[in-house]
């Protein structure tokens, strides 16, 4: 085996470790997206609760306040 044997082996080796890393971190990064996107979902929906706890409040307060008037 010569030095150019040698070299194009480690070529095809550096290419196919960098090709099984760049599969990894696509992976990784549609992963973390979908993660992401959870977390997204989760606080809309806690914030679509305390806005229906507010609108509640406010509701409540427009009630009593007739009551106390009338």
């Amino acid at each position: 085996m010569d030095l150019q044997e040698t070299f194009y082996i480690l070529a095809i080796v550096f290419m196919s470790l960098m090709l099984l890393i760049m599969i990894a971190v696509v992976i990784a990064v549609f992963v973390i997206k979908s993660k992401i996107n959870a977390i997204h979902r989760r606080i809309e929906e806690k914030l679509a609760i305390l806005n229906n706890i507010a609108h509640f409040g406010g509701d409540l307060m427009r009630a009593t306040k007739k009551v106390v008037k009338h």
